[in-house]
């Protein structure tokens, strides 16, 4: 499965041992943001900006599964991937890790307390990512199946 994690550029190394241990489990991590570093020097900020914006979203469109990480301090841009991702025609899996922030939170498919939960739902739902969608993916993408599943939360 290809999957976009979507959080903040001063995030990249609290996030990359998630990424990595994704990677452990077969999946592909398209978010390539992860691993860059300031912009070029020849290039104006405006530009680069521009240039990374365009690449990020290409990848968004590229994922099967978007992660938002929203353990972080808040930020504009990984909440831009998460709306591209929930208005992306082609249909995509999207999950939050942390507590919800916005309305628009509530369309994520699933929504877990930290990156321990996500990834070992993943671990479990997506065991089988190289022979096709899961069953509940399956489902989730008929419009069968829960709107929204709170992980590691109280529900009482």
């Amino acid at each position: 499965m290809r999957i976009y994690i979507a959080g903040r550029f001063e995030d990249q190394l609290r996030l990359r041992p998630f990424r990595d241990i994704l990677w452990s489990m077969g999946h592909e991590v398209v978010s390539s943001w992860l691993d860059e570093i300031a912009h070029l020097s020849h290039m104006s900020d405006a530009v680069f900006r521009r240039k990374l914006a365009i690449k990020d979203l290409g990848e968004v469109r590229a994922a099967d599964l978007l992660i938002l990480d929203l353990l972080g301090e808040k930020s504009s841009g990984k909440n831009i991937e998460f709306g591209a991702a929930v208005a992306s025609v082609t249909p995509k899996l999207v999950y939050i890790v942390g507590n919800l922030t916005s309305t628009f939170h509530t369309l994520a498919d699933n929504h877990f307390k930290d990156w321990n939960l996500c990834l070992n739902f993943i671990r479990v739902e997506h065991a089988s990512h190289s022979t096709g969608p899961s069953a509940s993916e399956r489902e989730r993408r008929a419009g069968v199946g829960p709107e929204l599943t709170v992980y590691g939360a109280r529900t009482s």
